[in-house]
């Protein structure tokens, strides 16, 4: 094949393809011994090669998968190991869907391309403070939705743990519930207590 086709080849396909497949993605296929398609490939004008990148296609879905696995592994590390086995099965059934419904909403209110830009804030919740996490807009580094959760102990009810979010759209104003996880009369151990650990 003249060398002039493969390179509009290469160039026809990165076009159509919006960049998915690139001329390495071709000549990785091509077979080892064949000089002459490593050789029409070096011969590209260098402003073409650089001028290809590889557009990573992310969906709402993924941001939205991306964001719950970080908010489970956070989540579960405040809480601690002491704590979340007696509460596991609320973790599972009321506060995680709960999560996941706060977020897709929050997420399903940005234009497309802009939703890529969220992300868990790197400051986590750590002890008895109520944060567990944070989403922020990593374009303009301001919080979007804010997740806590608070040991509450009302005269004569024994403790319970309440779930809960704030967002930007009330200006944190609000307490959105996610859950009131009771306890019970014994004083539970410190969030992000292990087993271990007496």
């Amino acid at each position: 094949m003249p060398n002039w086709l493969k390179k509009s080849l290469v160039v026809l396909i990165s076009i159509i393809t919006f960049g998915m497949v690139t001329p390495q993605d071709l000549l990785a296929d091509q077979p080892k011994n064949d000089s002459q398609s490593t050789k029409s490939f070096s011969s590209l004008p260098s402003d073409y090669i650089e001028t290809t990148e590889v557009i990573t296609v992310v969906s709402k879905d993924e941001v939205i998968e991306q964001l719950m696995d970080e908010a489970q592994k956070i989540t579960g590390a405040k809480i601690g190991d002491r704590l979340m086995p007696r509460i596991q099965r609320e973790f599972q059934g009321a506060i995680l869907p709960k999560m996941e419904e706060a977020i897709t909403e929050m997420v399903n209110t940005y234009d497309d391309g802009e939703y890529k830009d969220l992300m868990i804030s790197p400051a986590i919740g750590k002890g008895d403070g109520e944060r567990i996490f944070h989403i922020m807009d990593a374009d303009t580094g301001k919080d979007v939705l804010c997740f806590h959760v608070r040991r509450d102990h009302p005269p004569l009810e024994g403790y319970s743990f309440n779930f809960h979010y704030h967002t930007h759209s009330d200006e944190f104003e609000s307490h959105h519930m996610l859950a009131n996880v009771y306890w019970g009369k014994d004083t539970p151990a410190k969030f992000g207590s292990n087993k271990n650990l007496h």
